[in-house]
């Protein structure tokens, strides 16, 4: 089951999206990309260029892919490597996502942290950052120029563009210690890419590192000055500092939420029915949809306790076998993101009225009216009165309204007012005891 990136893209990275999108100007730019880009100038350029790696062309790196794919449920992207000193990897297209490598990453790295760099790079995939990450490359690196939108890339959206670039970095690292199980791949590949080549003779200490970045983290947060400095340097920068993505990818492997993600994917991994279940969507959303769907999908969840009611009350706008509500363990309150015993009772109560069986059943020596008193006014009173025979109706009284002029649109023996049992005003589907006494008065031309 492909986990939802929900539940671990950054909140700095979803705020930051929100805010280049609200941007004036974006949404035209964006358009301008997509007239002018072709994913398939990447393929073209890939093949041409860089060196593509398969079973038979740098096994290892391949044979890396497989199982954070399968860990973070994506389908495996293609590889390439290229040939530049600086240590660097990126994530492209859209459709159709690859990664690029450069033979300066993998000279700087040893090679049991090149998987977690990889599965940063997957995480960039699975929090669908693809499309906007290549448009902001291409924008930022001057690229728009070529691509005729220099006139739609204002400084605000530059701005907007490296700030949200940075934050993103955020939501994959954190997809790299959901696929280690820790921060310790992506707190050492920090450390690595600050300073620590793999070719420095002398043992790396995470911990050291650790401390220097919470120490960082620590400065600029007690300070309002440190804090605006920070900003100023580095907000031309498409990347976080290291130490900065090192502690963030720390603090958030201490979290409730990361252990529970972490567990859940390894009982699905181990074949292991998953004891706690992530909720996709709020309980809310599921009202109004199909009971039936509802209910199958809390199941494919891993929800083990799903049970329905049926609830026969007519509601405004509700679909027959429409969801009414959606309770978890007497909750109705239930939060996206938030997690949920795999036991724990669900109880979906579904609209489904009665049949006319049923109908019938539960009003013995009564009949039901198809119309409300409104709806028999102006009807013939002789065709109302054969409708009231056949649905049971024993005791009717007619008679005659004459009326000094018949006015316009009245005709002549409609049903001028009409009671039954003694009530002038029913709604349709109203019930009655068939004995009850119905009166019909009925218009007729006043005699001169």
């Amino acid at each position: 089951m492909a986990v939802d990136p929900e539940l671990f893209i950054h909140e700095s990275d979803r705020a930051a999206l929100n805010a280049l999108k609200a941007i004036p100007g974006f949404t035209q730019l964006l358009r301008g990309f997509m007239k002018v880009w072709n994913e398939k100038q990447f393929k073209l350029m890939n093949m041409s260029s860089l060196v593509k790696v398969s079973k038979d062309q740098m096994k290892i790196y391949y044979d890396m892919l497989d199982p954070i794919c399968k860990r973070l449920g994506i389908a495996r992207p293609e590889l390439y490597v290229t040939l530049d000193p600086y240590p660097n990897a990126y994530t492209s297209g859209d459709n159709e996502p690859f990664i690029v490598m450069t033979s300066g990453l993998l000279n700087s790295l040893p090679e049991d942290v090149i998987p977690y760099v990889l599965a940063h790079e997957c995480g960039h995939i699975v929090c669908h950052h693809c499309l906007y990450s290549t448009m902001g490359r291409l924008i930022l690196s001057g690229a728009a120029s070529f691509l005729g939108l220099s006139p739609l890339v204002t400084m605000p959206l530059q701005m907007a563009f490296f700030y949200w670039m940075r934050c993103s970095e955020f939501s994959a690292d954190r997809a790299a210690a959901v696929y280690g199980g820790s921060a310790d791949g992506v707190v050492e590949f920090c450390l690595r890419m600050a300073g620590f080549d793999k070719n420095i003779p002398i043992q790396a200490n995470k911990e050291a590192f650790i401390e220097q970045a919470k120490a960082y983290h620590d400065m600029v947060k007690d300070s309002a000055f440190n804090k605006t400095l920070e900003f100023m340097m580095f907000s031309t920068r498409s990347h976080p500092l290291n130490a900065v993505r090192a502690y963030e990818a720390n603090e958030w492997c201490k979290t409730d939420s990361f252990k529970q993600l972490v567990k859940y994917l390894d009982e699905q991994q181990q074949g292991v029915r998953p004891t706690s279940v992530p909720m996709n969507d709020t309980a809310h959303s599921f009202v109004k949809k199909n009971a039936d769907e509802v209910m199958q999908q809390l199941k494919n969840m891993g929800f083990t306790n799903v049970s329905m009611n049926r609830s026969t009350d007519e509601r405004s706008g509700m679909p027959l076998n429409g969801v009414v509500s959606a309770v978890a363990g007497g909750r109705s309150d239930i939060k996206k993101g938030e997690w949920l015993p795999a036991d724990i009772p669900w109880v979906i109560t579904a609209y489904l009225p009665l049949t006319d069986f049923e109908q019938f059943a539960a009003h013995p020596g009564q009949a039901c009216v198809p119309y409300s008193d409104v709806g028999y006014c102006g009807r013939d009173y002789r065709t109302v009165v054969d409708e009231l025979r056949a649905l049971g109706f024993t005791n009717i009284t007619v008679c005659e309204q004459a009326d000094i002029k018949v006015k316009f649109l009245i005709k002549e023996y409609s049903v001028a007012h009409i009671s039954i049992d003694h009530n002038d005003r029913f709604e349709k589907n109203s019930w009655f005891n068939v004995n009850a006494p119905v009166v019909i008065r009925y218009h007729v031309m006043a005699q001169n």
